[in-house]
Parts: C-alpha cells; structure tokens; sequence
C-alpha cells in the first residue's frame, strides 16, 4: 500500500503538464498561478485533458439544403397535403353532382308522370272528338231531316190550304145545301173536324 502524501503549507508544489505535442499551454499555468495537482500515479493512469476549442458557428447566409430521406419525407408530407386539398375539393364536387343526380332523378319522375297523364288525356280527347265528330254528324243529319220535313210540312199545308179553299168549299157547300133542303142539320165545320182530330 502507497504511503500518503504530505503537502507543505509554505508553498505548494503543482507538477506542470504540458499537454499533448503541439498544444499551447496558457500563460496562467506556465506562471504557476494555475496547476494540475499531483495525483496518484500508483493507481490511476494519467489521462491527458484537452482544452476545448470553440465551435464555429454556421454562417446565417449560408442556405440550409436538406439532403438523404429527410428531402424525401418533405415531398411526401407536401404530396400528401396537396392531396388532401384535391380530396376535399373532388369530395365536395362529388356532392353536388350527386345532389343534382337526385334532383334529375326527382324530375324525371315527374316528366314521366306528366307524360303518362297526357297520354291518357290524349286518348280520352280522341274519345271525345270522335264522339263530337259523330255527334255533328247527328246534328248535320238532324238538321237536314228537319229541313226536309219543314219543307214537306209547308206542302203538306199548301195542299190543305188549296183543298180547304177549293174544292172542299165547293163540295161542302153543296152538302150542307142539300142537308137543308132535307131538313137535316149542316156538318161540323173543318176547323171544329180538326180540333177535335188535334185533342183526341
């Protein structure tokens, strides 16, 4: 076992270290104001320490490239939401050509309907002319017969007016002479003949 180590109060003893070849040592130790203490080299190997050196710092006007999968992962994300935006975009289109696919549907329907219900009032119109042709056909019949018979009756009463004023005078004058001359009673006259024809 290693004796221990006895320092003196009066002045201390510090083992420079000189650092690795090339090194510069600063003037503080070189002076003997700062030292490296002794240690024990019986157990612990000396590890030389190293000064620091201060970083240099990234130029601000130097541009950042991104470069290896990180450049990959960037165009993935902007892929992506570029994608997302065309998504919502056709989502929102795809609602409304279906929304106006319904309303056509809707109207369809309805023209249908229509068409079915002019189909059925076209028929029933061409019942209906067909039924006003033949009625004017009647009334164009009627109103031939009607002029037709018109046209008789009006002979029908100039024969009666010829009779009544010509030779049924004559011959009732004669009977009703003749019925006097008998002591009989003269006949009816023709207006009373028809009268009583016209009530029975």
């Amino acid at each position: 076992m290693s004796q221990p180590l006895h320092y003196h109060h009066t002045q201390p003893q510090y083992v420079h270290y000189t650092g690795p070849p090339g090194t510069a040592i600063p003037a503080q130790i070189i002076n003997g104001n700062i030292g490296i203490a002794p240690q024990d080299t019986t157990h612990h190997p000396h590890t030389p320490q190293s000064q620091s050196q201060p970083q240099p710092q990234a130029s601000t006007s130097t541009p950042l490239v991104a470069t290896g999968d990180w450049t990959k992962d960037l165009v993935h994300l902007a892929k992506t939401a570029e994608l997302k935006k065309h998504a919502l975009t056709l989502q929102l289109h795809t609602a409304h050509i279906l929304s106006a696919h319904a309303s056509l549907q809707e109207k369809s329907r309805v023209i249908q309907d229509i068409r079915e219900q002019r189909n059925k009032l076209d028929s029933e119109r061409t019942k209906l002319l067909t039924a006003l042709r033949e009625i004017n056909e009647d009334r164009d019949k009627a109103d031939l017969m009607e002029s037709t018979i018109e046209r008789e009756c009006s002979e029908i009463r100039t024969k009666m007016n010829t009779l009544t004023e010509g030779e049924y005078a004559v011959a009732k004058s004669d009977v009703d002479r003749l019925r006097q001359e008998l002591g009989q009673p003269p006949l009816p006259s023709l207006q009373s003949i028809l009268d009583e024809k016209t009530n029975q």
